[in-house]
């Protein structure tokens, strides 16, 4: 029996009430996630707006687990200081954030953490293919990014295919993560198609048993 390569799974904090942010960090950390997502809105690239790199800093100290900054910001260059200063171990931005996307990813090389890409729904896959070889991630977004809850796009699974054939042929080691949507309903299906990261909200601190939830997301 062939092995199923192993899924991460990140728990995104927007989905949870913030003033009960330290409580949801241990929620996080007890139910075996790998990993916090931290959705960084500035209420321009996105409508919303979340919170900043002194927050995202608290996060990273108090979650005990690996911390991952989704800029979701117009010219993310600006922000990638502070954010790779308030310790997260990867940073993502979107490609339809910045003009220079190549200049920004070798402004990340030195950082000394993981680096990736983002894409909205309406993006085609192929616009990162040629990023394959300066990326570490690609987060395919499967909902409209700034808003929490939303329901999970079917269009997502064919991309998640085309993404991991493209890193195939490329010979790349790359990770495919999936952001938005994400449930018992989805999982298996992203996970059949070759994701290799979860980001789920929502469904994480609505489930009666957190762990059950994160083992159902992993398949394990």
């Amino acid at each position: 029996m062939i092995e199923q390569p192993r899924v991460n799974v990140s728990i995104s904090v927007l989905g949870t009430d913030f003033t009960e942010l330290g409580y949801a960090l241990e929620r996080i950390r007890l139910s075996g996630a790998d990993s916090v997502h931290l959705d960084i809105m500035d209420g321009r690239f996105v409508p919303n707006i979340s919170f900043g790199s002194s927050i995202a800093s608290d996060i990273v100290r108090a979650s005990g687990l690996p911390c991952c900054a989704h800029l979701m910001v117009q010219h993310p260059e600006d922000a990638f200081d502070a954010f790779v200063g308030a310790g997260v171990a990867e940073l993502l931005f979107h490609v339809e954030a910045t003009r220079f996307p190549f200049r920004a990813l070798q402004l990340l090389k030195g950082a000394g953490i993981r680096r990736g890409v983002a894409v909205n729904p309406a993006t085609q896959v192929e616009s990162v293919v040629p990023f394959l070889d300066n990326v570490d991630t690609v987060l395919l977004m499967s909902v409209e990014p700034g808003f929490g809850g939303q329901s999970f796009f079917p269009g997502t699974l064919a991309k998640v295919r085309a993404l991991r054939s493209a890193a195939d042929r490329a010979g790349t080691p790359l990770r495919i993560a999936v952001d938005g949507g994400v449930d018992a309903s989805n999982s298996a299906a992203l996970r059949d198609a070759g994701a290799d990261e979860l980001v789920a909200g929502t469904a994480f601190f609505r489930a009666a048993d957190p762990a059950a939830f994160v083992r159902l997301l992993k398949g394990a």
